[in-house]
């Protein structure tokens, strides 16, 4: 369990990591790869559903697509190419960059082998048979290897497009087109050509947002949207709901590889489980206390309410919760919505095993970046979330994994408040 701990501590670093395209064009505070990776893994998961694929299999190369950037960086197709100055620089990305085919196959060659050392040094650590798992799946995506990896492959460009035209729109001089050049040179499985013709019809002003896109976009509003836990506490670029959803993603996937629990389902559940939070809003137990007048210093510690009052506030969440999720899904396919809701539902009461391990996943991570910023600040106060997890993980497994973030972020001689 270190091993996936130091694993996960380091692929949190794509959290800050901006997208070196957009950053390029001049997009203020651009996404992360983590936000990315999440909106790539939805939009696989939501279209690959008609072509019968192995969906848990799509998830993960949808998750692991970008790991390699923890070390490699993310490298765009003008890498060493670009000039200083900004208007030529600006007037190259705008187009996608056409390249002699030798030239483009050494360039190819350079970077395929520099990201597949990265992946390797990051997946060192792992057990043989979890850093087998993820280097195959990252082949599969970057040679095209499988059905499923080339989806994911063509599926990553099409995000990518996506978020060009969520931030340009059809402007004129937009840099988008370069995104469109490149997809008509890599796309052509007919499920996502579909969806291209939707993106054209909505961003374009043709026509209403297909059901599919709409869900997208909605979905990418929590790439902005930081967790309340942070902001109330003062924490300067705090984590978003998307980056906290990717990391809880990959922690439910290694920390389950061994238990008898459906895989598919999980790694569903941990990417659908906050994504109400777009029209339910990220609640906390302090809300109710802040808004009565308690100072700053209710946060040191995590708030004691009797068993009643507990089952009145957890009641009022889930109804607006299931509210948010059914407005969201709202345009979905009939199955698919049932899908999400279901999905929500038993994470949220946790009435199935899957949904009570990934419900304390869930928590686990959000104890990991609490003591993230409890290293970065002292002053961060982490004995309220030391008191919470003590209430909140009953699993042995997974207290064992609480009790190896402790150790590692905690001093060894804890202050009298512990």
């Amino acid at each position: 369990m270190e091993k996936i701990l130091d694993f996960l501590v380091k692929i949190s670093k794509l959290k800050k990591m901006p997208r070196t395209g957009f950053k390029l064009l001049g997009v203020k505070k651009p996404e992360t790869i983590a936000q990315h990776s999440f909106r790539v893994a939805m939009l696989n998961w939501l279209l690959a559903k008609g072509r019968k694929p192995n969906l848990a299999r799509v998830i993960k190369i949808s998750l692991v697509h970008d790991l390699c950037e923890v070390y490699a960086g993310d490298m765009t197709p003008y890498w060493g190419l670009l000039p200083k100055d900004a208007k030529k620089r600006r007037a190259m990305l705008t187009h996608y960059i056409h390249l002699p085919k030798d030239v483009k196959e050494e360039r190819d060659t350079i970077k395929f082998e520099k990201e597949r050392r990265a992946l390797e040094k990051l997946t060192a650590g792992l057990e043989p048979d979890a850093k087998k798992e993820i280097n195959t799946l990252w082949l599969e995506y970057e040679r095209n290897k499988s059905r499923d990896g080339r989806f994911v492959k063509q599926g990553d460009k099409v995000e990518t497009l996506f978020q060009a035209l969520e931030y340009w729109g059809d402007k004129p001089g937009s840099p988008v087109i370069g995104w469109w050049e490149e997809i008509e040179n890599t796309v052509d499985d007919p499920i996502l050509e579909g969806f291209l013709v939707d993106m054209a019809k909505y961003f374009y002003g043709y026509e209403k947002p297909s059901a599919a896109v709409a869900f997208l976009l909605r979905i990418g509003e929590l790439k902005k949207m930081p967790r309340k836990g942070w902001v109330i506490r003062g924490v300067k670029d705090p984590e978003t709901i998307i980056e906290h959803a990717f990391l809880c993603a990959m922690a439910t996937w290694l920390l389950g590889r061994r238990r008898r629990l459906n895989h598919e389902k999980i790694l569903k559940m941990a990417l659908a489980y906050e994504i109400c939070e777009i029209y339910a809003g990220d609640a906390t137990p302090y809300d109710r206390l802040l808004k009565k007048g308690a100072g700053k210093a209710v946060l040191n510690r995590w708030p004691r309410f009797l068993k009643r009052e507990k089952e009145r506030m957890f009641l009022e969440d889930y109804r607006r919760e299931k509210k948010a999720i059914l407005k969201l899904t709202g345009g979905l396919d009939g199955g698919l919505k049932r899908e999400l809701l279901g999905l929500w539902d038993e994470c949220k009461r946790q009435t199935t095993f899957e949904g009570t391990f990934v419900n304390q996943v869930y928590w686990l991570t959000t104890y990991l970046q609490a003591l993230e910023y409890y290293k970065r600040d002292k002053k961060f106060p982490i004995f309220a979330w030391y008191e919470q997890m003590r209430q909140y993980i009953y699993d042995p497994a997974l207290i064992e994994f609480l009790r190896l973030e402790e150790k590692r972020f905690l001093p060894k001689k804890l202050p009298d408040t512990f």
